[in-house]
């Protein structure tokens, strides 16, 4: 019995391996070659397509794939300057990095293409289907422009890029704003912009970069000047909340008329956290909560009116939030904290002003 299933266990590896080898073809015979089909509808080989690309280099000629059907086809870095693209079905090919200068791309359906990198110089686009298509890096100088329409849901259009010039560029930012597509607009200035902070020398490169790039990328995201505001706000709140614990001078002071008349005497208490008496755990544990919640008042409460501490003519939010407590009282700071209070205000006053320039203008056109 035992030599049985000594000879089974030896001949299992055998059969394993028989069965790997039967499988193999199978696996291969389920795989297809791709095709493609040329302008007469007749199925082409990647072979084909490699001869006619070859015959380009070594010639010189122009590659002619008019009308062809190359769904899917990977192009990435080919030379298809002067080629006759019009037609063509390109959706869903790789053309990274490809040349397509002087390339003739009318009509052609480019429907979630991989055009990033590609050069574009001087090539016609007129009636080009760019749905969903990647023109990250993309060098646009064609000659003319696609349909709005169809090269609005191209991705990464703010990644656009020119080498000399960007007449192109600037008339597809135009034609954006004149059929209502403000994001679409904001990309295009973005990218305008980027590239003229690329040429540019060093010192204004690197301060373009920090004051409109990555505050607002160019007005492309207004929203991002409120969150850097945001960061400071609370970044101010935690420093004046520690404040507020530490010992000495440095602090929130609260400014009040005795009696709440005008004419009566002020007084001047720094705010500081509550003694807390021995008592029982629970009431030790809530009076604790207690004490640090109104700290987190205070010096919420002071963070926001030096985040505000900006007005327009009649406009002043500081005093407005002045106006919200029951009672009249101001807050100053003394020490560490009027220094964290004055750069907060000089912190809050670009992004807002920022903000509202970018969203409800165009700063950078």
């Amino acid at each position: 019995m035992s030599n049985i299933a000594g000879r089974a266990i030896e001949r299992r590896p055998v059969a394993i391996a028989t069965l790997v080898f039967l499988c193999m073809p199978l696996g291969a015979w389920g795989q297809n070659e791709w095709t493609w089909k040329d302008a007469s509808g007749g199925t082409r080989t990647r072979a084909d397509l490699d001869k006619i690309l070859n015959e380009h280099k070594a010639r010189g000629t122009p590659v002619d794939l008019s009308g062809a059907h190359l769904r899917g086809a990977d192009l990435t870095e080919a030379d298809l300057g002067g080629a006759d693209l019009s037609g063509a079905g390109l959706d869903r090919a790789h053309l990274h990095g490809a040349d397509l200068h002087d390339a003739d791309i009318h009509g052609a359906d480019l429907f979630s293409a991989d055009l990033s990198g590609t050069k574009l110089e001087y090539a016609e686009l007129k009636g080009a289907d760019f749905y969903d298509a990647d023109l990250q890096n993309a060098v646009y100088e064609p000659k003319s422009n696609p349909e709005i329409g169809s090269i609005a849901d191209a991705e990464h259009l703010e990644l656009l890029t020119y080498e000399e010039h960007p007449n192109a560029l600037f008339q597809l930012r135009k034609e954006f704003q004149d059929n209502g597509f403000r994001t679409q607009e904001r990309k295009i200035t973005y990218a305008l912009n980027r590239r003229r902070a690329e040429v540019a020398g060093p010192l204004e490169r690197w301060f373009n970069r920090v004051a409109f790039d990555l505050t607002c990328q160019y007005g492309m995201n207004p929203g991002r000047a409120l969150k850097i505001w945001t960061a400071v706000l609370f970044l101010c709140w935690f420093a004046y909340a520690l404040l507020i614990h530490l010992p000495g001078e440095s602090g929130i002071y609260r400014i009040q008329r005795q009696g709440g008349c005008p004419d009566g005497d002020q007084t001047e208490v720094q705010i500081r956290p509550r003694l807390i008496f021995a008592g029982s755990w629970w009431t030790y544990a809530s009076r604790m909560i207690h004490r640090e919640l109104a700290v987190v008042f205070w010096a919420g409460f002071f963070s926001l009116m030096s985040a505000f501490n900006v007005g327009f003519r009649d406009i002043d939010f500081g005093r407005w939030l002045r106006l919200l407590p029951r009672t009249e009282y101001d807050l100053r700071a003394k020490g560490w904290a009027r220094t964290v209070a004055g750069f907060q205000s000089l912190l809050s006053v670009y992004p807002i002003g920022l903000w509202a320039l970018t969203y409800f203008g165009r700063p950078f056109e």
